[in-house]
């Protein structure tokens, strides 16, 4: 019998944050995305990854400029990975911290661009599943679409409890299906160096 596809929409910072709690181990994301959707019973129609490009000061810094660079190389590693498309928001200057000095940033675009996905998706109904991979809230009215169009959804999340808690709750319990991101999980797809 023939699997069913999935789409499988990646929150980068999200699962950034994921990987710091590890450790920041190296994944081949490529074999994670197609585990999780093998994990719901199906095969991965397509992967879309969100994040940002790291923020660069005006002039930029050496340091900078070599952030950005190792980042944008990553993605567009990613992009050659089969059946994997990455879409990119920005960071805006917010300020700098008084108390350590450090720019304040914050994410502009990867939110929408996520629900924008997701809402597509649902109102096209070329597949009949999609997993997000996230943990915020503010994604449960597109949940909530995607059910209500007669669509799986699936939510991949980090910790649900202790110190790590990084899921919400009413995105947890919106779901149909869950999968927990834990170190056994992701052991599989650690890549070396």
């Amino acid at each position: 019998m023939i699997k069913e596809r999935m789409l499988l929409i990646i929150d980068g910072g999200y699962l950034d944050f994921i990987q710091r709690s590890f450790g920041s181990p190296r994944l081949d994301y490529g074999r994670l995305a197609n585990a999780i959707c093998d994990h719901f019973g199906y095969n991965m129609y397509r992967a879309i990854y969100f994040n940002c490009l790291p923020h660069q000061s005006q002039p930029p810094t050496d340091e900078e400029k070599e952030a950005f660079e190792k980042k944008r190389g990553f993605y567009q590693r990613l992009e050659k990975l089969e059946r994997f498309e990455v879409k990119l928001g920005h960071l805006a200057f917010r300020g700098v911290d008084g108390q350590t000095g450090k720019p304040v940033l914050e994410q502009k675009q990867v939110d929408v661009l996520i629900t924008a996905e997701m809402v597509y998706a649902a109102a096209r109904r070329n597949v009949p599943a999609i997993a997000l991979l996230s943990g915020d809230g503010d994604f449960l009215p597109a949940c909530e679409l995607v059910k209500r169009e007669g669509l799986t959804f699936a939510l991949v999340h980090g910790s649900r409890s202790g110190s790590f808690l990084t899921v919400h709750e009413a995105l947890w319990q919106a779901a149909d299906l869950r999968l927990e991101i834990t170190k056994e999980f992701i052991e599989p797809f650690l890549r070396e160096g």
